[in-house]
């Protein structure tokens, strides 16, 4: 009885401690609701330490504060480099009243593709991340850097679960000379292949405005010409039209010119001649360019107005109206300068504009390096020698700001072929990606890994 029971309990052991595959882990982060808010990472990263304790690592779990946690591990490798650092996010944003065809907490397959929250931001970039390092450390691979993995969370807010690591534990990241995170795209052309791999070197920096104004309370039985909601609708009206100069730095060219080779024709061409422009864009080329609103918002700051307050009662004139303008900025432009911008735009003295708390940034990294070299030859055996790696600025805000400000070679890697209507796709209902993405991903970032590493 013992000797035949004793292989079945070993053989059951084995499976209990199997290295799950980047597809089970996709599964098992998406069913956990980490909505932020309030987030509640902490499940998410003590379901990935299970794992990483089962491959005889020793993962930290890091708390900022109640139910949220980063959980951080580091595999050594021999020091002749500094470490490697690859970074995801744990939170996702909400999916209440959004009109999704399947339960968003849940990986569904569906028509060729993987629907659920997070798939693409940023559960599926945890998944392929943890991948890697399990297979790293049950492979005992060569390394001639230590090799971090830092889940983290609030990136969908302030960046907390990374700015709290920097702040309070930066032993466990800080050293890192290198990182990987999301933010940068692999684009699909138009027959389903891959032929632009974007690596974001920049992002825009997040900023918030109020713009305020004031007026003349009363009853509403006798209007007045100082109506606060209507001084604010005139002030924003004008903002609308403000359209911010082009900036044509190294990032904005790069972005500039791998769009070129996703699309054809005039635009296109536009689109080519632009990126090589020697200071300023011809406005006949920058008038093509702007009327695609995504590639509108690549070569400037953006400014828009997101949300509206103003009056206390129905039957009562209001006394003060309210709104948030959020900008978008390029690195190379400031908060001050950006503000005169809209009180200029505004022309009214009795607005007020003020610049909300600052939401973190940082500078450009070198598009030229061990990154963008390790990109490009990944990228060119794996999805063929025509393959155009460019470097790129991120319209949206990530935690590899935070890194960069502290002085970390942060990276933008899209590890999930997409096309490009997908991609905007992410934070709105059916978020999806398609279903070989997770084992591509995987084996994209497993081979820059050992390029970097090894």
């Amino acid at each position: 009885m013992r000797a035949a029971t004793l292989p079945c309990l070993i053989l059951l052991s084995s499976v209990a401690h199997a290295e799950p595959d980047v597809r089970a882990l996709l599964d098992e982060l998406v069913a956990i609701d980490t909505t932020n808010p309030p987030g509640n990472e902490e499940k998410a990263a003590r379901a990935i330490a299970v794992h990483l304790k089962a491959a005889g690592l020793e993962p930290e779990i890091v708390p900022w504060e109640k139910g949220r946690s980063s959980v951080v591990v580091r595999l050594r490798g021999d020091g002749k480099k500094r470490p490697l650092l690859l970074l995801a996010h744990l939170d996702v944003v909400g999916a209440a009243e959004q009109p999704w065809t399947v339960p968003p907490f849940k990986v569904t397959e569906k028509d060729g593709f993987l629907y659920g929250r997070g798939v693409m931001d940023d559960k599926g970039w945890a998944a392929a991340a943890t991948s890697v390092v399990l297979e790293l450390a049950r492979t005992h691979a060569p390394l001639h850097r230590d090799v971090i993995l830092a889940l983290t969370g609030d990136e969908e807010s302030s960046g907390a679960g990374i700015r709290f690591l920097l702040e309070h534990r930066k032993e466990l990241v800080s050293d890192a000379e290198l990182a990987l995170n999301e933010g940068g795209v692999t684009f699909l052309d138009k027959s389903g292949h891959v032929r632009v791999v974007q690596l974001q070197t920049a992002e825009k920096v997040f900023q918030d405005f109020a713009v305020i104004a004031h007026g003349v309370g009363g009853h509403s039985s006798v209007p007045n010409d100082e109506n606060a909601i209507y001084r604010l609708a005139r002030a924003l009206e004008r903002l609308a039209a403000v359209k911010f100069p082009v900036r044509l730095t190294p990032a904005v060219r790069e972005a500039l010119r791998g769009r070129a080779a996703l699309e054809s024709g005039p635009l296109a061409d536009a689109l080519r001649s632009a990126s090589a422009a020697k200071e300023a864009i011809p406005p006949a080329l920058l008038a093509q360019i702007d009327a695609h609103p995504p590639l509108r918002a690549l070569p400037r700051t953006t400014c828009v107005a997101t949300l509206l307050a103003g009056g206390t009662r129905d039957n009562a004139l209001p006394v003060l109206a309210r709104a948030t303008v959020n900008c978008r900025m390029l690195p190379v432009d400031h908060v001050r300068e950006v503000r005169k911008t809209l009180v200029d735009a505004i022309g009214d003295a009795q607005i007020e504009v003020e610049a909300m708390p600052d939401n973190g940034s940082g500078p450009e990294v070198a598009v030229e390096g061990p990154v963008k070299t390790a990109v490009e030859k990944v990228a060119r055996a794996k999805y063929g020698a025509d393959v155009l790696v460019v470097a790129g600025i991120g319209t949206g805000a990530s935690d590899s700001r935070f890194l960069r400000k502290a002085g970390v070679g942060a990276y933008g890697l899209g590890l999930f072929p997409i096309s490009p209507d997908d991609a905007h796709k992410v934070h709105g209902p059916d978020e999806r990606t398609p279903v070989t993405s997770p084992q591509l991903g995987r084996d994209f970032l497993r081979a820059i890994v050992h390029e970097l590493a090894e």
